[in-house]
């Protein structure tokens, strides 16, 4: 039997059941001790009286008495006496004690617990995937033709007949869809895209909605009015460019459409934030080195020429577009009017100094406008 009291209680137990050893054997040498004498005085009154020669007694040995185990009763917490059991001289280390016990039988229960719950959701997983396996078995479809139908909400479009199949895609509102099947628990088959589609009909009208109409005649609008616009903008750009005939009778030089349209594009990168004057005065800086011969026989050579007019690159790049003031500056200048005074050089002070200035400053002055200066 388990011991289930402390180390302390069984020390002291072991020592009261000693004490009571040695008590019993020494009451029962005392014991036997008394008998010894009353026998021996016993024997001398039977001869006579006390003996009185010489002889000395036989002394009487006292038996060897057995170390006999003594029971003991243990009392148990619960307040009950378990059965008796028997104490030999052993040490306390001998005997297993409650701490070990209970520690035991608490990790006997987190294992049973684990176990049971290990069980539960295995239990409740199978059980759920038995019951989607079961909504997900296929509905019966009935084929429609020729019927459309339109959204009144958004509506998920999905692979099967039922919300736990997977989800293809939403429609919007007011989308016309075809049906293809109609299945008895209430959806529709449609064609989703390549795919095959199932929408819940309860989402779904035969009659077209009001607000479809409307969208798709302002859509239609929308799209007649851009292309008018379109339209509009291409005549206007035609009419624009040949608006730069190759000859005009009041034109200084002669001039093909690609000329023309090099021109535009270097007067916008060059001064086109700038006012008027600056742009037929740059202009008649082109018009004027074309006349001299000294830059180039032609507007191209002239604009083209190493490190004279950076904006060129606008016209082959696309950047820096022409405005319509721009080119009408420009056409203005090739048809006779002239602000430059004869310049054939120009720059801007605020963005070039040093030697480079002092080059422009040492030639004749002829204007200055919007803050850039002229020379020839």
């Amino acid at each position: 039997m388990k011991q289930t009291k402390s180390k302390q209680s069984v020390r002291a137990q072991v020592r009261s059941a000693n004490l009571k050893k040695v008590s019993a054997a020494f009451g029962l040498v005392l014991t036997l001790a008394a008998v010894g004498a009353v026998g021996y005085y016993g024997y001398a009154t039977d001869k006579g009286g006390i003996a009185t020669d010489d002889k000395e007694p036989v002394a009487t040995t006292a038996p060897q008495t057995e170390d006999v185990p003594e029971e003991v009763e243990v009392y148990e917490p619960d307040g009950e006496y378990s059965e008796t059991v028997t104490w030999w001289k052993a040490g306390v280390e001998d005997y297993d004690f409650a701490e070990v016990t209970t520690t035991q039988a608490a990790a006997a229960a987190t294992t049973t617990k684990k176990t049971t719950t290990t069980k539960a959701e295995t239990t409740k997983a199978a059980k759920k995937t038995t019951t989607k396996a079961a909504s997900k078995k296929k509905a019966t479809v009935e084929e429609v033709n020729g019927l459309k139908v339109y959204a009144t909400a958004a509506v998920n479009v999905r692979s099967g007949a039922d919300t736990s199949y997977d989800k293809l895609g939403t429609l919007s509102p007011d989308t016309e869809v075809s049906v293809t099947g109609k299945t008895a628990n209430g959806w529709y088959r449609i064609k989703y895209g390549d795919k095959t589609g199932y929408v819940s009909a309860e989402y779904f009208t035969e009659e077209k909605p009001a607000a479809a109409t409307t969208a798709a005649t302002t859509k239609a609008a929308k799209k007649e009015t851009k292309a008018t616009t379109a339209e509009t903008t291409a005549k206007k750009k035609a009419t624009t460019t040949t608006a730069a005939p190759k000859t005009v009778k009041s034109a200084t030089i002669s001039y093909t459409d690609e000329e023309f349209e090099m021109l535009c594009y270097v007067l916008q990168g060059e001064v086109g934030n700038c006012s008027e004057e600056s742009k037929i005065a740059v202009a008649n800086v082109v018009i004027n080195r074309v006349k001299s011969g000294r830059f180039g026989a032609n507007i191209k050579a002239v604009l083209t020429a190493p490190n004279q007019f950076t904006a060129i690159s606008g016209y082959y790049d696309g950047s820096k577009v022409p405005s319509q003031n721009t080119r009408d500056c420009a056409l203005r200048a090739l048809q006779g009017e002239d602000n430059s005074n004869g310049a054939t050089y120009y720059y801007a002070p605020k963005y070039c100094g040093g030697a480079t200035a002092a080059w422009f400053e040492s030639l004749t002055f002829c204007l200055e406008i919007d803050g850039q200066r002229y020379f020839k």
